[in-house]
C-alpha cells in the first residue's frame, strides 16, 4: 500500500537529521552531472536528496486529473477553446478528513492556440476551478484518472489602463505576436500590437499589450489579497495586477534581459529575432514568492541570446533573479540577487550526444534561498517527436552555492559566456540535485505515470501519452498529522491543442481550428516529504511544528 500510515516509523532521512546525523543520497543528475543521454525511467532512491541542508522524499504519484482537450468557455461574450496550464496556484486547500482534501485551482493559460502564421487574439485570464482530491493510495495499477476532480467555475482576463486616463474603462489584452519595437506603458517599454484588435465589445482598440503569460503568484502576504504578478514571455517582464486582475505595475528587469536590435535599442518582434537579451519565446517562464513574503524570484525560460553557445543545448545558462519585498513592496526596481543556473543537457534523440537544454517552465520557492525548478525536454505528445519523452523532473536548487551577480552582468547585451556557453572563471554557478523524476517509478515494476494509465510513447502517442510541456507547479501541506508532508500538483499546457478548436482573431471574429490531435489538460500530485519543512505561509497552513512519524510510500 503507499502511505500506509506508520506513526511509529520514522522515515531514515527525517531520522538522520533529528538525531544530527549525516545522509546521503545522490541523485542520477546534479548540476555536476547533467548530461541525460538516456530516458530517464530509472527507480528513485527510497532515501531521497538533500541539498544545503533540505531533504527531499517522493513518496510516488497518487493522483491524476484532466479536462478534455475540446472543452470551451464564454467570458466577454467571446467563446474560445479552454485549454493550457502554463502555471497554477491553489486557494482553499482543506484536509476533510478520510483520504480526502478540497482546494480550488487558479490555472493560468498562455497565448492560445498558435500555428504557423496562426495565432489567436486571446485576452490573458486566470482559469478556475474547483477540485475534489481523493489519492490513490493502492499499489494496484489502475485505469481511472479521477484522483483529481475538477470543475470549471469561471475566468477573470487581466485588464489594463491602456490611455493612462482613469476615466475610462480598462482594457483586455491580447496573446497576438508583438509587432512594435516598444511602447510605453507605466514608464516602461512595452511588447504591444499596433494595428486595431477588436475582443467581444472591447475594440477596436490599438497598440494593445500583448501578453504571452507563463508565471503566476498570488500574493498571500496581509491585506494583498487577490492581488498578484504574471510572469510574460514576450517581453519577458513581470507584471503586477491588483485585486480587481488590472495590471498596475511592471517590475523593473535588468537591461541585459530586455531583447534589444540592434544593440541597445528596445525590440521585442519575433521576426527577425533580437540579437541580445531574452531568446523569443524563453521569457520569465518562471516565477515565485518566497513563503515568508520577503523575496519574489524570476527565472528565464533558458539562457539569454548572449549567454549562449551553439545549438539548442548551448542555452544552459540561464539567469535567476530575487528581488526583495519585505516591506510590502508590489513594483520592486531593482533585483537584490542574481544568480546563473546551468540546465540540463539532454539527448533528445537519444543519439549519442545532447542536443538540448532542458528549458526550466516553473518555480516554488521552498525558503529564501532554496526553490524547486520544473526542467523538461521538448518530447511527448504535443510536437511529433519520434523518441518518446527522456527528462521531465523537478530539480532542487540552493542560490546560496551561486555567486550574486547583481550588478556586475545588468548591461545590454553584458555576456556571462564569452567563450561559447562556458561561465567566466568568477561566476560559479548555483547548485541543484535532481528532486523528482517524473519518468521514473519506485518499487514498482513500472512506471509511476504506468501505474495511472499513462505511457511514454513517441510520434505522438495516444491521448494517454505524457505531454510535452508540463509547466505548471504547486506545493500545499498535507495538514494530515505530518507536518513534513506535501503534495505537489504539476500541471501541462497543452497548447490549446484539439481537432475541434475556436479562436478569436485580430477583427474579433472567430475561427474554428484543428490542431490534428486532442491533448487534454492534465494535473498530476505526488506526495513528498521536506525536511525542514517550508516556513512562514506554508507552515502557518501545514499547523504544528512538532517532529511526528511520517507516511511511509510502501509497506
Amino acid at each position: 500500500m503507499k502511505n500506509t500510515l506508520a506513526k511509529s516509523i520514522i522515515h531514515p532521512f527525517v531520522a538522520a537529521a533529528f538525531l544530527g546525523l549525516s545522509f546521503t543520497s545522490v541523485a542520477q543528475y546534479t548540476s555536476a552531472s547533467r548530461n541525460v543521454l538516456s530516458q530517464n525511467t530509472g527507480t528513485w532512491s527510497s532515501g531521497g536528496v538533500s541539498l544545503g541542508g533540505t531533504s527531499f522524499v517522493v513518496q510516488g504519484l497518487q493522483g491524476v486529473g484532466r479536462v478534455a482537450a475540446n472543452s470551451t468557455q464564454t467570458i466577454g461574450g467571446v467563446t474560445e477553446t479552454l485549454g493550457s496550464v502554463s502555471d497554477m496556484a491553489i486557494t482553499n486547500w482543506a484536509y476533510n478528513g478520510s483520504n480526502n482534501w478540497s482546494g480550488t485551482f487558479s490555472f493560468l493559460p498562455d497565448r492560445g492556440y498558435n500555428s504557423g502564421t496562426t495565432y489567436s487574439n486571446y485576452s490573458a485570464r486566470i482559469n478556475t476551478f474547483d477540485f475534489s482530491f481523493t489519492p490513490h493510495t493502492s499499489s494496484a495499477t489502475t485505469t481511472l484518472q479521477n484522483q483529481i476532480a475538477m470543475t470549471y467555475t469561471g475566468a477573470t482576463r487581466f485588464t489594463y489602463d491602456h490611455d493612462a486616463n482613469s476615466l475610462t474603462t480598462p482594457i483586455v489584452t491580447t496573446g497576438l505576436v508583438a509587432n512594435s519595437a516598444a511602447t510605453s506603458f507605466l514608464g516602461q517599454p512595452v511588447p504591444t500590437f499596433t494595428a486595431n484588435t477588436t475582443i467581444g465589445v472591447d475594440g477596436p482598440i490599438a497598440n494593445r499589450l500583448t501578453l504571452d503569460s507563463e508565471g503566476l503568484i498570488l500574493d498571500h502576504r496581509p491585506g494583498k489579497s487577490g492581488e498578484g504578478w504574471i510572469g510574460d514571455e514576450y517581453g519577458a517582464f513581470i507584471y503586477h495586477f491588483n485585486a480587481n486582475k488590472e495590471i498596475d505595475g511592471v517590475v523593473t528587469i535588468p537591461a541585459a534581459l530586455v531583447p534589444h536590435r540592434p544593440a541597445g535599442t528596445t525590440y521585442f518582434t519575433d521576426s527577425p529575432a533580437n540579437v541580445d537579451g531574452r531568446r523569443v519565446n524563453q521569457g520569465m517562464e518562471g516565477i515565485a514568492i518566497s513563503p515568508d513574503g520577503t523575496r519574489l524570484f524570476a527565472m528565464l525560460q533558458s539562457a539569454t541570446m548572449q549567454d549562449s553557445g551553439t545549438g539548442n543545448q548551448g542555452r544552459t545558462n540561464t539567469r535567476i533573479l530575487a528581488y526583495d519585498i519585505s516591506g510590502g513592496a508590489e513594483v520592486p526596481t531593482d533585483p537584490i540577487e542574481q544568480y546563473v543556473l546551468q540546465l540540463p543537457r539532454i539527448d533528445s534523440d537519444l543519439n549519442g550526444s545532447v542536443d538540448r537544454a532542458g528549458a526550466q517552465s516553473g518555480i516554488v520557492a521552498l525558503d529564501n534561498g532554496k526553490i524547486l525548478i520544473l526542467s523538461r525536454d521538448g518530447n511527448g505528445r504535443g510536437p511529433s517527436v519520434a523518441t518518446g519523452p527522456v527528462f521531465k523532473s523537478v530539480l532542487l536548487a540552493d542560490l546560496t552555492t551561486g555567486t550574486n551577480i547583481d550588478g556586475l552582468y545588468d548591461a545590454a547585451g553584458a555576456d556571462l559566456t564569452p567563450s561559447g556557453d562556458t561561465l567566466v572563471a568568477s561566476v560559479t554557478p548555483v547548485a541543484w540535485t535532481e528532486a523528482l523524476n517524473m519518468l521514473g517509478k519506485i518499487d514498482l515494476g513500472d512506471t509511476e505515470i504506468g501505474q495511472f494509465g499513462l505511457n511514454l510513447l513517441g510520434n505522438d502517442g495516444d491521448i494517454n501519452t505524457l505531454s510535452e510541456k508540463w509547466e505548471a507547479m504547486a506545493l500545499v501541506p498535507t495538514n494530515d498529522g505530518n507536518p513534513n508532508d506535501y503534495f505537489i500538483f504539476i500541471g501541462n499546457d497543452n497548447d490549446f491543442q484539439t481537432q475541434t478548436g475556436l479562436l478569436t482573431q485580430a477583427d474579433g471574429t472567430s475561427l474554428a481550428y484543428n490542431a490534428g490531435l486532442d491533448n487534454d489538460t492534465m494535473v498530476l500530485a505526488y506526495r513528498v516529504t521536506i525536511v525542514p519543512e517550508p516556513c512562514s505561509a506554508l507552515l502557518l497552513l501545514g499547523g504544528g511544528t512538532a517532529l511526528l512519524g511520517l507516511r511511509r510510500r510502501r509497506n
